[in-house]
């Protein structure tokens, strides 16, 4: 049986090793305790500055709301005193026109007459009662005017045309009756100062109309379907084709070449119609816009599920995860030795299992503007390209609605209807789940999920007053989008 005999000098160095175990572990059990303060101050910090930028952001939305309604005061203040002060002024008008009509009433001139005096007209002096003379002129249809009456005489003014009428009237009432003299400018001159105006402005509507006969004022494009008008009056304007040409400057064969010559084109004619240049286009079966890239790239971070390479070399498979901005397909040629040549057009479609957040705060409440119900209707006109007159909306704010009529038959005349409805801005409460719903509708739009996909989103309330989204999406969706390829990898030094 062995024993151990244990010294004095040991038990020494024991109780030594043994103390400084338990200093090292009280010293490490002190380094945890600080490193959990210090991460509870800074989650206390972080937590303390998110509350100071909400409250933040939640005052400058309140400020930016009370600033958009004081502006929508100030707005409909300046309407009521635009329309105080025109009515102000139509009210002095009124007066205005008032003295003048008072001041010309009994002048001899006659300029107070319906169309101021260029119909003749004659005076009658009637003996009798004034009352019975009106009521029967005016059932016969005789224009009465500036009837005065003075110690039983009543002076009056009628037409020249209606004196035979009258002098029946007067003689079945048998009362005594004078002719006087006689106002206005002659028949003859009143029928021709009167249509003076129409027969110079038919005048000249006819010699416009025959010197713009000879010009090209609209091209009109039918028949295409994938091609854009726009591409085609491009590809026409660029080659001095457009509104504006003498007919006898136009080539139809040549108008007919340049159309053919657009890709996607099988045949086109045109011919001249009117003032119109009538361009029909027959498109190639099969034609496909396409949009050169030299590249695709991921736009999420994703789990590739699907690869259509229609040309390109696709640089991942099936089940790989590729993070956003991941080359996806490669449009780069390269030599037998590995380097690169050039660089083709890439047209790849790269499909992915996704799974994104999104976050988003919105106050409680929204400016929305509504129709007050005043509205108004204005009317401009297009000649030859050129606006004859502006329009302007009557109210600060404001919805329109507005129709183009034609009327092109022989000039280029675009005459448009313009409908006004005044609106004002009204402060609304949003409801958070409704607005959490359309925010997340319109990110599931953005990311064109393929077949099913899930979602969810939770709505908190923050301390500063406003709503808080979080919304969840995944699925399979589209991920590659199209970019340019450098030649040579930047990342890669050259030599």
């Amino acid at each position: 049986m062995k024993r151990r005999h244990v010294t004095a000098n040991g038990i020494e160095t024991h109780s030594s090793r043994a103390e400084r175990t338990r200093q090292k572990l009280v010293q490490k059990k002190e380094r945890a305790e600080s490193k959990e303060q210090a991460r509870i101050r800074a989650d206390a910090d972080k937590a303390e500055r998110i509350k100071i930028k909400r409250a933040q952001s939640a005052e400058a939305e309140r400020r930016k709301a009370i600033e958009r309604m004081e502006l929508a005061r100030a707005r409909e203040e300046n309407v009521k005193r635009r329309q105080e002060v025109n009515r102000v002024r139509s009210a002095a008008r009124r007066k205005v026109y008032a003295k003048i009509r008072k001041a010309l009433g009994n002048r001899s001139s006659g300029f107070d007459y319906v169309n101021y005096g260029f119909m003749p007209r004659v005076e009658l002096s009637v003996i009798g009662d004034c009352a019975s003379v009106a009521s029967k002129f005016c059932a016969a249809g005789i224009d009465v005017r500036e009837a005065v009456r003075k110690d039983g005489i009543t002076t009056l003014k009628i037409r020249k045309k209606d004196l035979r009428k009258a002098i029946a009237i007067l003689n079945d009432l048998c009362y005594n009756f004078s002719v006087g003299k006689s106002f206005g400018v002659g028949r003859t001159a009143a029928f021709v100062l009167a249509r003076a105006g129409l027969a110079v402005g038919t005048g000249l509507a006819v010699l416009f109309l025959t010197l713009s006969y000879g010009y090209v004022w609209r091209v009109n494009i039918s028949g295409n379907e994938r091609l854009t008008t726009a591409a085609i009056s491009s590809a026409l304007t660029a080659s001095g084709i457009k509104s504006g040409l003498r007919k006898s400057e136009l080539d139809c064969e040549r108008v007919s070449a340049i159309v053919n010559g657009i890709d996607g084109v099988s045949d086109a004619s045109c011919e001249i119609v009117g003032t119109t240049l009538c361009v029909y286009v027959l498109e190639s079966k099969e034609f496909v816009e396409h949009i050169s890239y030299g590249a695709y790239y991921s736009k999420y971070d994703a789990t590739v599920t699907r690869i259509v390479a229609r040309s390109g070399s696709p640089t991942v498979k099936r089940g790989d995860v590729v993070k956003a901005g991941d080359l996806l397909v490669d449009g780069q040629l390269l030599s037998t030795t590995g380097e690169p040549l050039m660089v083709v057009d890439c047209d790849a479609d790269v499909y992915g299992e996704i799974a994104v957040t999104f976050n988003a705060e919105f106050g409680g409440t929204a400016i929305e503007y509504r129709r007050t119900g005043n509205s108004a209707q204005k009317t401009g006109m297009r000649l030859f390209g050129h606006e004859l007159f502006e329009i302007s909306a009557p109210f600060e704010s404001y919805e329109s609605e507005s129709y183009t009529a034609n009327y092109d038959v022989l000039i280029p005349l675009y005459v448009t209807h313009h409908r006004f409805y005044e609106t004002v801005p009204v402060e609304v409460a949003v409801d958070p789940d409704e607005a959490a719903q359309e925010f997340a509708a319109q990110k599931i739009e953005e990311l064109g999920f393929i077949g099913q996909f899930e979602s969810s989103f939770t709505v908190s309330r923050s301390v500063s007053g406003l709503y808080s989204v979080h919304l969840f999406l995944s699925g399979e969706a589209l991920i590659s989008r199209g970019g340019d390829r450098p030649l040579y990898d930047e990342s890669i030094p050259q030599d």
